[in-house]
């Protein structure tokens, strides 16, 4: 992490420790760990696990439902890992539509982003919101 930051990294999507973003300390500074999805990852699910694309789907739809209630108390992150060689299938895509179109119904209560504008959004915080900072 260390040389990450001093070669001017400001963000690594390296540890599954948080559904929040979180600073990590470095010798020159700081940077921020992104949560990362393990199980919401479709090579983790699909490949490794062997769900089929309707129980991976069922896995997102579930997690973003779990994780949209509990962002009421607390900002979270829920990301999705996807790769067009293991979703982008054609007998898959039908399935994962489906759980973006459920996603995409509740567009008015969150923030559909990339990480680029998370970090960028959290870095112009101050200290004491974000862990770590």
């Amino acid at each position: 992490m260390d040389l990450l930051q001093e070669a001017g990294y400001g963000y690594v999507m390296d540890w599954t420790s948080d559904d929040q973003p979180i600073w990590l300390k470095t010798r020159q500074g700081r940077l921020l760990s992104m949560p990362y999805p393990i199980e919401c990852n479709d090579t983790r699910g699909i490949v490794w696990y062997g769900y089929t694309s309707g129980e991976f789907a069922d896995m997102l739809v579930d997690n973003f439902d779990e994780m949209l209630e509990q962002s009421a108390h607390q900002p979270l992150v829920c990301p999705i890992s996807l790769h067009p060689f293991v979703v982008g299938r054609p007998y898959r895509i039908r399935q994962l539509r489906r759980a973006f179109e459920h996603i995409l119904r509740h567009r008015d209560r969150i923030w559909l982003t990339r990480p680029r504008d998370i970090y960028a959004h959290i870095a112009s915080l101050p200290s004491g919101i974000v862990p770590g900072s």
